[in-house]
């Protein structure tokens, strides 16, 4: 029998009802069909031939074949038992032409390079806003981690391991608050102290050693900002659990100025992947406890996570 999790752990959400982030834009080309599930729900997404997106329900209407082996045909997706076509809202004709009833359509939007999903059943949310929409952007590979997804997003908030695990001492408190989203804000600065190799001695040059940081936390999702004075950058995780435990999909973004912007795009990707291997060395097979923590930021983003509501099953 597996083991009961922690009374302040049970309270926060498994499956929030909120946009996921389920794949990189260039994962999925023109005439390609991928599939997932969130919350024991299976879907598929495809793009068809014009570039755009569509995201249904996973098993044909007709005898409830897989369509993950579809092919797309212009702006429809055809079922590989017996050709019948589905198109982005989920509307359907059979192999001789007749309509028949069709299937779910989710809600599946692009940016910042990742593909965002929403499992409601109810209008979606608004999607995550970032200052820096006009960057330019670049994703990281996803990452798997053995943990609780919840432990990848309360781990940006704990304010105590920006000293312990990446060398980074705040220069004044934090201070939250909710945006017009209603998403949790975190906002702190810090500077740079002894070690950390060669990414801290880049930041703490770069930044004259005072780091300005802005991050959103929207369920799933949190949208970090650095201020690094000579440049800004913006991050967007999109956490999302898996059978081996969480899935982090990443996009980098530089302010697009400059002949060099390309070069300092790339350095950005580095400089933040470099910070989030520290993190993936330690989230790796935690079991997360939030019985007794006094951290700030673990209690304001652990409040928040309680009160978002969690997807009907």
């Amino acid at each position: 029998m597996p083991a009961r999790e922690p009374s302040a752990l049970r309270a926060l959400p498994v499956w929030p009802d909120t946009w996921y982030v389920v794949a990189r834009s260039a994962d999925i080309a023109r005439g390609a069909v991928i599939d997932g599930a969130i919350a024991r729900r299976p879907y598929v997404i495809f793009r068809t031939a014009g570039g755009e997106l569509g995201a249904l329900d996973a098993h044909c209407p007709h005898m409830g074949a897989h369509l993950r082996s579809g092919e797309v045909l212009g702006d429809r997706l055809r079922c590989p038992l017996h050709h019948w076509t589905l198109d982005r809202t989920g509307q359907v004709c059979g192999a001789q032409g007749a309509r028949r009833q069709g299937v779910h359509a989710w809600p599946v939007a692009e940016r910042f390079g990742l593909v965002f999903l929403y499992p409601g059943r109810g209008a979606p949310p608004e999607l995550p806003r970032t200052d820096a929409e006009d960057y330019a952007w670049i994703t990281g590979e996803p990452v798997v981690l053995d943990t609780d997804w919840r432990a990848m997003v309360i781990n940006g908030f704990d304010l105590q391991h920006m000293l312990t695990v990446h060398q980074r001492a705040l220069t004044a408190p934090a201070r939250f608050s909710r945006t017009g989203q209603g998403a949790l804000r975190l906002e702190y600065a810090t500077r740079v102290t002894p070690g950390g190799g060669l990414e801290n001695w880049l930041v703490k040059w770069v930044s004259r050693d005072r780091i300005r940081v802005r991050q959103t936390c929207h369920g799933t999702i949190i949208v970090l900002e650095s201020d690094l004075g000579r440049t800004r950058s913006c991050a967007v995780f999109g956490f999302v659990k898996t059978d081996a435990g969480a899935q982090a999909h990443i996009a980098f973004g530089t302010p697009r100025n400059g002949p060099l912007w390309r070069l300092r795009l790339r350095i950005t990707r580095w400089s933040f992947l470099s910070f989030l291997r520290k993190d993936y060395a330690v989230i790796e097979k935690m079991r997360l406890k939030l019985d007794g923590v006094d951290d700030p930021g673990v209690q304001n983003l652990s409040a928040y996570l309680r009160s978002l509501p969690e997807l009907e099953r």
